[in-house]
């Protein structure tokens, strides 16, 4: 197993921290839409409704951003974010029966609490590595193992036959909830950190948002979140379709994320020996490969081999993103740095959704 860092014992919380919020994510995004669809959501529904987290994305995140710089705390927003959603999540399988406005409205709210708690996350564990020192990507590749275990346990949990009931797929929400409710707990024994010299906040160093570079890169993160979205709403949907099982749909991601999390490990050393830019680049041309493969109807086989691209189409990109956005944010304006590549990604998520 890869350790955060080992001379910073310190640096396991924050990686505790990635591992349990992730384990919520990989439940909701791989079971999530095809509870929805069994429950008798319309593609176009289906659409709308995972275009609803995009849409809160383009406020939620700068509103907790700003909060939490302006507060120079991490600590009580991230507790706070993952208490109130996983008391939120259950409504869906409660009211899942009422009406589809009701629906988006429960899904606009669960996602303006959910959807920042990752960029914040990894505001504060930048933080940490500020003050101590360390490789973020280690830290990071706990979150993308928080992502693969439940997925695993599902394997023994769910059905293993194709076309089951919603009611089948009741274990996602106390494993959703369950993670949550964990990982505040986990963020509650952790020291709150702000950036080290507590920099003063000028509004007019926000400018640097304007310099080319700076939007040549927030063109590529819309457009990443543009294609990426009605992958993630559908893929699962998708699978449903072609028959696979429902123990068996998180096989795909099983295989994505490990492919991850060896890049994450070493993607580190990767991006200071050829560049961040270098990464994003080849990211790009992954995710072409990987959904031009897609788009040809594949078999089972060729769906799980064209998901190692995943290493590529998500840990170098995050990674490269995660560093380039940090470094060219004013260091009293990181979290709301962290959160605006948010707020762009979900401008892109929306449009993506509609038009998927």
């Amino acid at each position: 197993m890869i350790s955060p860092q080992n001379n910073h014992r310190g640096a396991w919380h924050f990686a505790t921290l990635q591992f349990l919020s992730f384990a919520s994510l990989s439940l909701l995004g791989t079971y999530g839409n095809v509870y929805f669809k069994r429950r008798g959501l319309s593609d176009i529904q289906l659409g709308i409704l995972f275009a609803v987290p995009s849409a809160v994305s383009i406020f939620s995140p700068m509103i907790w951003g700003l909060t939490s710089d302006l507060l120079q705390r991490r600590k009580p927003i991230v507790i706070t974010m993952h208490l109130v959603s996983a008391v939120l999540f259950p409504l869906f399988w409660f009211l899942s029966s009422q009406t589809f406005v009701l629906i988006c409205i429960i899904m606009g709210l669960f996602s303006f609490f959910f959807r920042p708690s990752i960029p914040l996350i990894d505001t504060w564990t930048l933080d940490y590595l500020s003050n101590k020192g360390g490789d973020y990507g280690r830290i990071r590749s706990w979150g993308s193992v928080g992502y693969m275990v439940p997925l695993l346990l599902s394997i023994l949990i769910f059905s293993s036959s194709s076309g089951g009931t919603a009611e089948v797929l009741l274990p996602m929400f106390f494993g959703v909830s369950g993670f949550r409710l964990l990982a505040a707990i986990q963020a509650s024994y952790m020291p709150d950190m702000s950036p080290s010299g507590r920099e003063k906040m000028d509004w007019k160093a926000l400018k640097i948002y304007l310099h080319p570079f700076a939007i040549v890169f927030f063109f590529c993160v819309f457009v990443r979140s543009f294609v990426f979205s009605p992958f993630f709403a559908f893929f699962n949907v998708y699978l449903d379709t072609l028959g696979v099982t429902d123990n068996m749909k998180g096989l795909p991601w099983i295989v994505a994320v490990g492919a991850e999390v060896i890049m994450l490990a070493f993607s580190n050393k990767l991006i200071q020996r050829f560049g961040a830019v270098t990464a994003i680049i080849c990211a790009y041309v992954a995710m072409a490969i990987r959904f031009f493969v897609l788009a040809a109807a594949p078999s089972w086989e060729i769906i799980l081999v064209v998901q190692l691209l995943h290493a590529f189409t998500f840990g170098a990109y995050h990674l490269a993103a995660i560093q380039i956005i940090n470094r060219i944010t004013p260091e009293a304006f990181r979290a709301t740095g962290q959160t605006l590549v948010s707020v762009i990604g979900g401008i892109g998520g929306i449009l993506g959704n509609l038009i998927g």
